[in-house]
Parts: C-alpha cells; structure tokens; sequence
C-alpha cells in the first residue's frame, strides 16, 4: 500500500536519519582528545617462567619508560650457559631467561634485566629481594658484610646470597636468591637466580660463571682473576693443606678458592670446598643460618647459634666449626678469619657420606696452614 500516509511516514524516518547523522558528523569535526592509557601490569601477575607463580624478578623500575641505552650484542646476553638450563620465552624487560629443574619437583628461575640509569641503587634492590623473601631490610653496614663481588671487564659486579621462605610458599619452588647487579655508564645490569635452596646452592657456580662470562663481552673469563671475588693479589700464596685420600679435586670455579668431590659407598656424593672472602664474611649467626636454609632447616636464635658453635684447635689456631643435620642431607663448616681474610670449609652430602669422611675432614681442617 502506497498511500499518502506511508509516503508521509517515510519521509519522516528519512529526515529523522539525515540529522542523525548529521548530528554525528558535527560531533566529529569538534576537536576531541583522544587519551591514551598505560596499563601497568600487577606486582604478583608479572609473566616470567610458567614453571614458577608470584615470583617476578623484574625491578619496579621496569615499569617505569626506561632510559634510552645502546642494545647489548646478542653473544653479551647469553653469554656461557649451562647445558641444563632451559631457555625461556622472553618477557617484561628480561633480556636472558632461563629455568632449571632439580630433584622431587624442585625449579629456579634465573634471568637478565637491563635498566637505564641507576635503577634503585644497590641497597634498594637487595632490600627488595630479602622483603620477597619475607625478610626484613638491611642497612649499608650489612650490606658491606654479606656482598660480595667480581671483577669483570664491564665493572665491578655486586653479588648477594640471600635465603628466606614467605609465607605460604613453595619451598620446591623458593627459598633463596643469588643476584647480581652491575652498574656501568648509562645502565644496571641485574642477574638473579630464585628457587628452591638446595637447587640454586647446587647452580650457583654455574650462575657465578654465567655472570661473569656476560659481563666479560659473552666469553668465558680468560682467567681465574678475572672472576674471582675480590680479595688480597697473593690469596694463593696464603694458605696450603693436606688433601686427604679419596678425595678427588675438582676445578675452582668463580665462587670457590678449592672443590673437592667424595664418593660413598653407594655411589652418592658429598661435596668439599673452600671459599674466602676479604673482611669478616658475615656474622656467625647469618651464615650459620644462610647454610640451615640451604638443607631446608628453619633458622635459628642469635643467641642458640652461639650454644651450637664448636671449637675445633688446629697447629694454626682455632676454627669454629657446626653440625648441621636434616632428614637426608648434612653439613659440616669451619670457619676462620685472619689478616682481613675470612675462610670458610664445608662438606655437604648424604648424612652417611658425611659421617663416613667426617675424620679426614676434622683433619683436612687440622692440616691448614697460612703462610706469613
């Protein structure tokens, strides 16, 4: 039907449509401003390793429009990776992702960020990283005590040890972090490895070596010096000892003055090493209780560190040694200092390897001697 009433109708609908739009095309005209939002991704749903939750290592100056900085080559970056390191996609600001994985479900994470700038300060970062491990901050002093550090061609690198399980936390899948961090010009380098205890001790040289091979342009260090911490230039003429039999020496790698390795009698393994460090290596009670945390032992007391310490008397002075024992795993350390110079002995291994060789290393200890 085509009435004139339809055809009034439509003529209708048809102007109701022309102002519309014309309504619309006005409102374009105007100017308008378009705003544009950064969407900042929370603290805990970070993406790194979808092996590990809740744990982002990036800074939180990462989230911050970094400063403009020369890109690191790509042999910089990766630098010499363990073979058992697992290649991870990249994320956030990381320029190096890595996991390892251990044994009864254990992982760590490890990775490369690179920041313009300070980004923080060396302080700052470590309180941040002891605050994701449920541990309260520290100050400068502390700071100077517990760092140590590795010369490279890049600068000097800061390392720390840290221990510490939040609460409600994973302990197969945290419990420790070693980090590096090295400020050069115009950037921060920051290395962090964060994991299960037992399964970032057991990769901390390779983490070491790792470090220093990135900071030394990509290639491994051309010598011993040039990652070792930094100590006395005649550290190798200072000391000497008896190696007892059995135990077979294995290389010194960045963090370790002398490894050895010891078998049982059902092929399982105890490690020995020596480590030194310039100063006072931390107070007994903070590396008695770094080592607790190793073996998955809680710490203890200030005051019951001391009533667990024994003294053991050697030809060149006493060392204070401890016992550390868990469910499957045991520790023995001793411990000295002298002219600015702290040295540490361990064995850690399966309790009845290290029962097995707990004489010779009483007297490995015994066998020590510091030249003048």
């Amino acid at each position: 039907m085509t009435g004139p009433s339809v055809r009034v109708r439509f003529a209708h609908w048809w102007i109701a449509v022309i102002c519309l739009a014309s309504l619309l095309l006005s409102g374009c005209n105007k100017k308008s401003e378009i705003k544009v939002y950064r969407v900042v991704r929370p603290e805990g749903d970070r993406q790194g390793s979808s092996e590990i939750s809740g744990m982002g290592d990036t800074p939180p100056e990462a989230n911050a429009p970094p400063q403009p900085m020369a890109a690191m080559p790509s042999t910089a970056t990766t630098g010499s990776v363990p073979t058992n390191w697992q290649a991870q996609p990249l994320a956030q600001m990381r320029q190096s992702s890595y996991l390892v994985k251990g044994e009864n479900g254990a992982v760590a994470d490890i990775s490369l960020v690179r920041l313009g700038g300070g980004a923080g300060g060396t302080l700052d970062n470590v309180n941040r990283w002891l605050s994701q491990l449920g541990q309260p901050p520290i100050d400068e002093a502390k700071l100077a005590q517990i760092a140590q550090h590795l010369n490279t061609s890049m600068g000097d690198v800061t390392v720390v040890d840290l221990t510490g399980l939040p609460p409600g936390a994973d302990a197969a899948r945290d419990g420790r972090i070693i980090a590096a961090l090295v400020q050069t010009t115009d950037s921060t380098l920051f290395f962090k490895m964060r994991g299960n205890s037992e399964l970032v001790e057991s990769q901390k040289d390779d983490f070491v070596k790792w470090v220093a091979s990135v900071c030394n342009g990509g290639a491994e260090p051309s010598s011993a010096a040039a990652a070792a911490p930094s100590g006395p230039p005649s550290a190798s003429a200072q000391i000497k000892w008896k190696t007892p039999e059995g135990w077979k020496e294995a290389p010194a790698s960045s963090m370790r003055y002398a490894s050895f390795t010891v078998l049982g009698p059902n092929n399982e393994r105890a490690d020995i090493s020596v480590v030194t460090f310039p100063g006072e290596g931390g107070s007994d009670a903070d590396n008695v209780n770094r080592w607790r945390g190793q073996i998955g032992l809680p710490p203890l007391e200030n005051g019951a560190v001391a009533g667990a310490l024994t003294s053991l008397n050697t030809p060149n002075g006493p060392f204070a040694t401890i016992d550390i024992t868990n469910a499957d795993k045991r520790m023995l350390a001793a411990w000295t200092r002298r002219a600015g110079q702290s040295w540490f002995f361990k064995i850690v291994g399966p309790g009845g390897v290290v029962e097995q060789e707990k004489s010779r290393f009483v007297e490995f200890v015994r066998s020590v001697e510091f030249q003048p």
